[in-house]
């Protein structure tokens, strides 16, 4: 089955106005503060622990329902790294009803256990009522995955930031 989401994906930082500029009718934004590495090269959904927004759209630790038929944004960022000094590659992409969606994962390199990315999976598309997308990594090394920070005196940088909220 083909996933209905249109994805492109970036390796960069994501911008976002603190201010909450978008009128959605539905929206969501989750997000971890739990460190989360590949064990083996097999793929793991993303759990999310925390609701940071929400109005309609639920997310059961990672499991995001859909409320409605319509067009949704959904944007997937993960703090990747290591705390292992594994190194190799992380890979992060969406899943529609346990389906990948076409065309929505990123990769990036990790060949100095200190450095730590943004990698970001984006799509737009119609999605129906009880759909169920979740964010998915995998690691082609064990310790290799999300990370966790928390700068002294500043906001932590959570494992992951997920949003998606509803266009029409």
């Amino acid at each position: 089955m083909k996933a209905t989401i249109t994805a492109a994906c970036v390796s960069t930082m994501l911008l976002a106005s603190a201010g909450g500029a978008f009128a959605a009718p539905e929206y969501l934004q989750s997000s971890s503060l739990q460190d989360q590495f590949a064990t083996d090269t097999k793929p793991k959904t993303i759990t999310m622990d925390q609701t940071d927004a929400s109005k309609g759209i639920t997310n059961t630790n990672g499991v995001v329902t859909i409320p409605e038929d319509g067009v949704y944004f959904i944007v997937a960022a993960g703090q990747i790294g290591t705390k292992s000094g594994a190194k190799g590659t992380v890979r992060l992409w969406l899943q529609q009803n346990g389906k990948d969606v076409d065309n929505s994962n990123c990769e990036q390199s990790i060949l100095d256990p200190a450095f730590t990315t943004v990698l970001v999976s984006q799509g737009i598309g119609e999605l129906k009522k009880g759909d169920k997308i979740t964010a998915v990594f995998s690691g082609s090394a064990p310790g290799l995955g999300i990370i966790v920070k928390k700068p002294p005196g500043e906001a932590a940088v959570p494992s992951i930031i997920f949003s998606i909220y509803k266009i029409n």
